[in-house]
């Protein structure tokens, strides 16, 4: 026993030397596997999608123009909720977790409706003033997941349509199953459905940007507890080059062509309060390398149009896991441009958004009711407010009642969520122009309760008229950031009744 003890230990220790050496060329083959390994397709059943929906889903889109600027429709994984890799899925996404029966409805009402979708290269193209496909959607997808491979695509095909993926390019082939690898990237970029863009390297997560605060490390400096200090300015420009110097080496490796759009981690496209030269410098940085960024939450209405890719930010469509079919199709609805010709602006008050972006249920403080009870003294619509993105060479006539001599006040603003808005306040015997807050022009009125208000807005000039009297009038920029569409405000610090809009109409001019 003696003898063999020996022998046997220095077999034990040669063996756990072979481990030792050969366990990082086994994590790497493994790893390598990964992201080479191509997971099968499945072909779900067709969903049923009620007749009568389908024909409401026409007659709806029916009624909107042929030419519009794509409406831009954000996706993140396809999948049925009991195949679930959650035990890999990085923080848990189910809230965006789409089923395939709920794609294939979604995509049926689209194509019902009159939509087709549209590829990357055909966006950027219309971003930089070509034309696009009549009624033309662009379906996006964040992250890169292995549901669009499994799950997505055989539905793309089954309605002929193509996609984009955006692609956190240092996680593919990571988290299997969650993730996709390049083998299957490359089958359906060759598919011909699909195209893929940015999403950063290794950017798409949180970091302490303060102390007790989260932030993306795209927008914001990371905070060091260690030392108690920010990273410096230089540190986080280079942090930031550098990663998206390797998301564009990862598409060259793997034979994909550059990416040209890119999507903001968690739609944070920056926090200029917080940290304003960071802010300053992505954006900068992303203006540099891409033609379009697309976000999912903005401060103002960016919809799919020229105006908001001028501005940095394109905002998309979102789609949840309780989304269903009608609801997209609305959400489509709403972000396809319409011409400035409006003959009846209070008939829905779901064209309308209230001062915090919300649709409005009730119209009546605009036209004459009581003030919203979160609001005592004032009420705010903006109308379309993504419809009306490219809107220029139009005029707003409101007819102005209740204007009272102990005050109280109504706006018209035209111009609204674009780089030219203009405010035109009329108050009882005064009226006046106002941009950026200020005023630019006023004139006395005689003193009335009502008041016809004509206010004409061209590329580069506003004009407003109130009874046909003399024109007051203010230069404006112009260019693709100078349209924009029509708000309406009521302010009475004295309480009620206050002044209204008894009518409101919009009309194109040349």
């Amino acid at each position: 026993m003696s003898r063999l003890w020996p022998r046997t230990l220095g077999g034990l220790l040669s063996l756990v030397t072979l481990l030792v050496v050969a366990a990082p060329f086994g994590v790497s083959w493994y790893l390598d596997d990964l992201r080479r390994h191509v997971s099968g397709q499945h072909d779900t059943p067709v969903t049923r999608v009620d007749p009568a929906d389908l024909r409401r889903f026409a007659e709806t889109a029916g009624r909107l123009p042929e030419r519009a600027a794509p409406v831009v429709v954000a996706y993140h994984d396809i999948r049925p909720h009991g195949d679930d890799p959650a035990a890999t899925t990085p923080g848990g996404r189910e809230h965006y977790v789409v089923t395939p029966e709920a794609f294939d409805a979604q995509l049926t009402a689209l194509r019902t409706a009159g939509y087709r979708t549209i590829s990357s290269a055909q966006y950027v193209d219309y971003l930089r003033g070509g034309e696009v496909p009549a009624r033309s959607v662009y379906l996006t997808f964040d992250d890169g997941t292995r549901g669009l491979w499994s799950y997505a695509d055989p539905i793309l095909r089954r309605h002929r349509m193509v996609a984009a993926s955006y692609l956190i390019t240092a996680q593919v082939g990571t988290h299997r199953p969650y993730y996709l690898s390049w083998a299957e990237i490359d089958r359906m970029r060759r598919s011909g459905r699909w195209d893929f863009q940015a999403h950063t390297h290794d950017l798409h997560t949180r970091v302490q940007t303060a102390p007790g605060r989260l932030g993306s490390p795209l927008t914001h400096r990371r905070w060091e507890p260690t030392t108690g200090t920010q990273e410096s300015l230089a540190a986080y420009r280079q942090r930031l080059t550098a990663d998206f110097d390797a998301m564009f080496a990862a598409f060259t490796t793997h034979g994909l062509p550059r990416p040209r759009l890119f999507a903001y981690p968690f739609s944070e496209i920056g926090d200029a309060t917080t940290d304003p030269q960071a802010a300053a410098f992505s954006r900068d940085l992303i203006a540099a390398r891409f033609v379009g960024a697309l976000t999912n939450k903005s401060l103002a209405p960016q919809p799919g149009s020229r105006r908001s890719a001028a501005d940095g930010q394109v905002e998309r469509a979102e789609v949840y896991a309780t989304t269903d079919a009608a609801e997209l199709v609305s959400a489509v609805v709403e972000r396809t441009g319409v011409p400035a010709e409006v003959t009846d602006p209070f008939a829905r008050a779901w064209d309308w958004r209230d001062q915090h972006g919300e649709p409005m249920t009730d119209l009546s403080p605009l036209t004459g009711g009581r003030f919203p009870a979160d609001s005592p003294r004032r009420a705010y619509g903006t109308l379309l407010a993504y419809a009306s993105a490219d809107w220029t060479g139009y005029t707003a006539d409101a007819t102005v009642r209740g204007l009272r001599a102990d005050g109280g006040t109504v706006t018209v603003l035209v111009g609204v969520n674009g780089d030219a808005t203009v405010s035109v306040r009329v108050a009882h015997g005064r009226v006046a122009l106002l941009r950026d807050g200020r005023v630019v022009a006023e004139a006395a009125l005689d003193p009335a309760a009502t008041h016809r208000l004509a206010v004409t807005v061209r590329d580069g000039e506003t004009v407003a008229r109130v009874d046909g009297g003399p024109a007051l009038r203010v230069v404006t920029p112009t260019g693709p950031g100078a349209t924009g569409g029509l708000a309406v405000a009521i302010d009475d610090a004295q309480g009620r009744p206050h002044p209204s809009v008894a009518a409101l109409t919009v009309t194109a001019v040349g």
